[in-house]
């Protein structure tokens, strides 16, 4: 419809109080809720163990449908027979089918031959003091980067995100792909699992806003960057989802 549009839609209760917070999609003097775009999106989504990305044959699968319940016959490994790297031990833990930390671990197993230890949560991964070579029995020290500070993500970077109650009660973890911040809009591709169930694209999964400081801080921001011509994709977010907080992204020092 036309006329004044609020890009944040709030609903209130009956004693005026606010229930609930989200977008509504404003284009071109067009006010249209989010609500028809997201079953939209929600339709295209596929199930548990369906493929949902790729990236250098790292595949990136659904977990759509999981009770998010530690089950030890969601464990996968990686068995000497399954590679033809030669590993220093029989099987090395990938983690719980589909979760972040199962795709992030074997991204850094497939691409860097090296692994992360185990953690209970997402957001433990930025606490650890080391990784592990997987042909060696070589460990590597690991660099935490603070978000808002000077320095850049670079590919293979383990982007971590704060453990919140409400949005994110295991934290998450996602892959850095490449980073603009030079570009009209800054912005980082990152490869993730067990966040929309859906990839944004074929070779990523989200494009994240990067905001800069005068001072050359940078801040990777836990909400989507909006490309001309696709104003629709901040239907994709949710308030509170957005609002999470990213602590920072880790780094193997062989990189």
């Amino acid at each position: 419809m036309f006329g004044l549009c609020y890009e944040i839609k709030m609903e209130y209760n009956q004693y005026n109080e606010i229930q609930s917070v989200d977008y509504n999609f404003c284009l071109q003097n067009f006010c249209i809720p989010c609500d028809d775009l997201r079953k939209k999106w929600n339709q295209k989504k596929t199930q548990w163990g369906n493929k949902i990305g790729e990236i250098d044959n790292i595949v990136a699968y659904s977990n759509l449908g999981d009770a998010n319940i530690l089950n030890k016959s969601k464990d996968e490994y990686l068995y000497q027979n399954q590679t033809n790297k030669n590993l220093f031990v029989e099987k090395i833990y990938i983690g719980q089918k589909y979760q972040c930390v199962h795709y992030a671990r074997n991204f850094w197993i497939q691409y860097f031959d090296s692994y992360f230890g185990s953690v209970n949560t997402a957001d433990q991964i930025f606490y650890l003091e080391y990784g592990y070579d997987i042909m060696k029995n070589k460990s590597y020290p690991l660099q935490k980067f603070s978000n808002g500070k000077t320095d850049i993500p670079k590919f293979g970077d383990l982007l971590i995100w704060e453990k919140n109650k409400e949005t994110y009660p295991n934290g998450h973890v996602a892959v850095v792909l490449n980073i603009e911040i030079n570009s009209l809009y800054p912005h980082i591709l990152i490869a993730e699992q067990n966040y929309d169930q859906i990839w944004d694209a074929k070779h990523f999964s989200r494009a994240l806003k990067v905001k800069l400081s005068k001072n050359e801080e940078v801040r990777v921001e836990s909400i989507r960057q909006i490309f001309p011509g696709m104003e629709d994709y901040k239907c994709k977010e949710k308030l509170n989802v957005a609002e999470g907080e990213i602590l920072g992204w880790v780094r193997l020092k062989i990189q």
